[in-house]
This record gives C-alpha cells, structure tokens and sequence, in this order.
C-alpha cells in the first residue's frame, strides 16, 4: 500500500517480500497472467528493501534500475503494456542472481539434457563478457537473432558451443547482455553504479 501511495517507509519495510514488475499488455489481466512469460521457468525478482527504495518512481525508472533495455521499455509503452508489482514469500526456492545461482536455476528447472549440455560452459560464462563472446566467435548476437529465438527444443539441436549456451540463456531466461552476475542488477545508463540487487525465483 505504501509503494501504491508513494510514501516513504523504512528500508526494513520489506524484510522477508520479493517483488517483480509484470507487464499486462492490451487484453490481459492479473486473473489471468503469470510473473513472467508462461514458456519461461525462471524469473527475477528484488528484494523488499529494493522495492522499498523505489517508491514514488516511474515504472520505466524502476526497469532501467532493474537493468532492462531502454529499447525494450519504449516497445512496450508503443502497445499499451502496463506495468504492475507482484510482491510474494520466499519459498525458499529464491537465491542470488550470480553465475552460481544461475547455474542452480538451470539444473533445477531445465533438469536432464539441457543442464548436461550447459554444464561444461558456465566457467567461460562466467569469466567472459558479452562482447568477449561475440568477438571469439567472429558474429553477432544481433546477427544471430536473425535464426529466431533459443528456445529449449532448439538448444538440444544447434553445435554444442558457448555462444550457443549464452544465446539459450538470453533467448529462454532473458538473462541479456546487462547481466552481471554479482547479484545486482546494471543500469544501462551508468554501468558504474552498483544496482539494485536481484535474485532468481
């Protein structure tokens, strides 16, 4: 209710809360809408003390801090989308949005052949930078978008390569070029400054 009203409360306020903005866009609802995209299996979310320090901002500020494209955002306001906080317990399934945790994601919820196939990339993953990447392999992201998306029926198919594995990662979990995985969230605008701390779900 504070968050609503845009008052200010203590940074404590949110102990033990996680949150995420979902985006209903023209003709959907919250009866009907999950906290992210129904294909996907895992999400992530802030903490209540992050979401305690963002009362009294816009949306499209809370995104950026979350480390959303801008380019994204705009997309989304040209079609109506709208953006509503979900706040929820800690199922006791929540952990730290590092390389680590998301590792632990993939086990858990891409179990089986897609975690077997991942395994043996998460040290270069986590060692490498998004360009690094696109440099080792002589292309694109942008270029190999082109393709379509990574989705998990796709990954178990295409050359079993590192940038394969980034691209199913950002196509799959929107785990895009901005992850850090420190457990902090970049803001595309001053890449510098320490974000908002994030966690999957």
């Amino acid at each position: 209710e504070h968050w609503r009203q845009g008052d200010a409360v203590a940074s404590t306020a949110g102990n033990g809360v996680y949150g995420r903005l979902v985006y209903l866009r023209p003709g959907s609802s919250m009866n009907t809408q999950h906290l992210v995209d129904a294909k996907r299996r895992v999400a992530f979310v802030a903490d209540g003390k992050s979401w305690a320090g963002t009362i009294g901002l816009s949306a499209s500020e809370i995104l950026l801090r979350n480390g959303v494209p801008q380019s994204w955002i705009d997309g989304e306001r040209e079609i109506g989308t709208r953006f509503v906080l979900a706040l929820f317990d800690d199922d006791g399934t929540i952990c730290p949005a590092t390389w680590d945790g998301l590792e632990k994601m993939i086990d858990i919820y891409y179990a089986g052949e897609i975690a077997k196939k991942m395994k043996p990339h998460w040290s270069i993953l986590g060692s490498t930078s998004w360009n690094k990447l696109e440099e080792l392999a002589g292309t694109t992201f942008t270029a190999l978008e082109k393709e379509g998306p990574m989705t998990p029926e796709l990954y178990l198919q295409v050359a079993d390569t590192t940038i394969n594995a980034r691209r199913f990662l950002a196509d799959s979990v929107s785990v895009n070029r901005l992850f850090s995985g420190t457990g902090f969230t970049v803001d595309e605008r001053n890449p510098q400054r320490e974000g908002t701390a994030e966690f999957f779900a």
